[in-house]
C-alpha cells in the first residue's frame, strides 16, 4: 500500500472500522502501544455494537459507509491487535486471553462465505500467535515445531522469523541453524516486497537481525543490517527504531569498514536534507 492510499483509507470516505484498522497498523509501525490501546478499545466497541445491531435489525449496510471486509474480521482483528500489544509489552497471559477470543469466532452468527473464511483464517492466526507467545516466554522446546509451522505457509515465514529472532534476543538463544535456512536467499525476496505491511515486517526483521548478530559478536553483519535498516526506514517514518539502530551503529562504528562508513554517512546526509526528518527524528529526540 502506497502513502497516498493510506491517506485515502483514513479519510471520511471510509468506514470507521477501516480507519481504525489503518490507524492500528500505523501504531504498530511506530511501536506506539499506548495509542494502539485506544484504537483497540474503539474497534471493540464499534464492531461489538454493530454486530448486536445487525443481529437485532438485520443487514443495515445501505444506511452506512461500506466496510472493506466482513464485520467478523473487525471483531477478530480487535482481539488480535490487543494480543499483539500485550505480547510486545511482555504481558503473555493477557495476550493468551485475547487469543482465545479470536480463535473461537465461530461462536458468532456468520453465515456468508467471506465471513466463514475470516473465521478460518483467525484460527490460523491464533495458532501462530500462541506459538509466538510460548517462544517469547522462553519455551525453547517448541522452536523446531514452530519453524516447521511457518514453513507450511509462505505468508508466515517473514513474521515468523521476526518472532524467532525476538525470542532468541530475549532469551539469549542461538538460532543460527534456522537463519541459515532462510537469510541467504529469503532476505532478498523480503527486500523486494513493495506493500507497506511487508515493508514494515522487513525493517523489523532487519532490526532484530542487527540485535541478534550484535549479541553474537558478528559485527560486520550487524553493521550491514543496521545500514540496510536505516536506508529503508529513513523514508518510512519509524523514528523510534531508527534512533535505536543509529545508537547501535555508534556502538560498533569503529569496527565498520570504509565502505560501510561511507554508506552510513550517505544515509545520514539524506536525513539532514529532509526538514521533516530533522525535526521529527533528531532534534526532538532525547537520545541525541
Amino acid at each position: 500500500m502506497q502513502e497516498n492510499e493510506e491517506v485515502f483509507l483514513l479519510s471520511d470516505q471510509n468506514h470507521v472500522l477501516d480507519k481504525a484498522f489503518e490507524l492500528f497498523r500505523i501504531c504498530y509501525k511506530q511501536n506506539d502501544w499506548e495509542e494502539a490501546k485506544k484504537i483497540i478499545r474503539h474497534m471493540h466497541k464499534v464492531s461489538g455494537n454493530l454486530y448486536k445491531t445487525q443481529q437485532k435489525y438485520g443487514d443495515i449496510s445501505p444506511l452506512q459507509l461500506p466496510m472493506r471486509r466482513p464485520l467478523i474480521f473487525y471483531i477478530g482483528y480487535s482481539y488480535l491487535a490487543e494480543s499483539i500489544v500485550y505480547q510486545k509489552q511482555g504481558l503473555y497471559e493477557e495476550a493468551r486471553s485475547c487469543i482465545s477470543h479470536y480463535e473461537n469466532l465461530d461462536q458468532y452468527n456468520t453465515q456468508d462465505p467471506e465471513g466463514q473464511e475470516e473465521v478460518r483464517r483467525f484460527k490460523i492466526f491464533a495458532k501462530a500467535n500462541s506459538y509466538a507467545i510460548d517462544l517469547l516466554a522462553g519455551d525453547f522446546e517448541i522452536l523446531e515445531e514452530y519453524h516447521t509451522f511457518i514453513q507450511s505457509d509462505e505468508e508466515e515465514i517473514l513474521p515468523g522469523l521476526i518472532t524467532i529472532l525476538e525470542a532468541a534476543n530475549l532469551n539469549n538463544w542461538n538460532v543460527d541453524h534456522i537463519l541459515n535456512d532462510h537469510i541467504s536467499h529469503d532476505l532478498e525476496i523480503f527486500a523486494s516486497y513493495e506493500d507497506i505491511g511487508n515493508r514494515v515486517y522487513y525493517i523489523k526483521l532487519l532490526n532484530q537481525l542487527a540485535i541478534y548478530t550484535l549479541n553474537q559478536k558478528s559485527y560486520h553483519d550487524t553493521i550491514n543490517y543496521i545500514l540496510e535498516y536505516l536506508a529503508i526506514a529513513v523514508n518510512m517514518d519509524v523514528y523510534k527504531e531508527f534512533i535505536t539502530n543509529s545508537a547501535m551503529y555508534e556502538k560498533v562504528r569503529k569496527l565498520a569498514s570504509t565502505e560501510q562508513q561511507l554508506r552510513y554517512e550517505t544515509i545520514i546526509k539524506g536525513v539532514l536534507t529532509n526538514e521533516k526528518n530533522i525535526n521529527g527524528h533528531v532534534f526532538n529526540s532525547s537520545a541525541f
